[in-house]
Formats: structure tokens, C-alpha cells, sequence
């Protein structure tokens, strides 16, 4: 078993991200708005405040574009037509805001045949 997960900046893309893998055969994707640090730093951190007010208070003044989907995957060929199929989509992986790819072995998982993931 297999967990992938993937974060864009742009929400249609990650829409597109979506549909790429489902028809690729991933099933049960969650997906999540999110900002890196990167995007925090633009907004700058007081020193006197902690980072969950900070991160809580910046999420509220302004759209968070970013999402990150992620999924965990059963075999090793389905995650591979995913990669293969997201790849595609994405073209270079080297080019700047085109999103990135995480995939890692996933040793355990509760909960997750309960019939929409079979």
C-alpha cells in the first residue's frame, strides 16, 4: 500500500489533479486547502504571536489558493498508472508552480474497507 499526495497552488489544476487520478483508478481522495511557508513568509509571522493564531488568523484574511489531495493507494500498479497519468498531465516537474508529488510506502491503515475503497 501506497500514499500519495499531491500540492497545488491553483485550485482548477488541482480539480484537474482530481479527475486525472480517479480516472486512473485511485478512489477515496481527500482533499485539503493549505499553505506552505513560503506563502505565510509573504505575510511575515509576528514574534510575539504563535504560528497556529498566526496561521489561523492568515487563512482568515485572505483565500488560501494552495490544495494538497492525497490518497491512500492498494497496489503498486494502480499507483503507478496514477503517477504515470499525473505526469502527464503536469509535463515537467522541473518548471515552477506545476504542483508536487509525493508518493511513500504506507505500512498501516484502519478504517479503510468500508466499502468505498475496495
Amino acid at each position: 500500500m501506497f500514499m500519495m499526495m499531491f500540492i497545488s497552488k491553483d485550485v482548477d489544476q488541482a480539480l484537474d489533479i482530481l479527475e486525472v487520478w480517479v480516472k486512473a483508478g485511485i478512489e477515496g481522495v481527500t482533499i485539503v486547502e493549505s499553505a506552505g511557508m513560503q506563502q505565510l513568509g509573504k505575510q511575515g509571522i509576528p514574534d510575539d504571536v504563535g504560528i497556529l493564531f498566526s496561521l489561523s488568523s492568515f487563512m482568515r484574511r485572505q483565500e488560501i489558493h494552495h490544495r494538497t489531495l492525497f490518497s491512500a493507494v492498494k497496489d503498486e500498479a494502480t499507483l503507478q498508472h496514477a503517477v504515470e497519468a499525473t505526469t502527464r498531465y503536469v509535463g515537467d516537474w522541473s518548471k515552477t508552480d506545476v504542483g508536487v508529488l509525493f508518493v511513500w510506502p504506507l505500512s498501516y491503515a484502519y478504517g479503510l474497507d468500508k466499502g468505498f475503497n475496495k
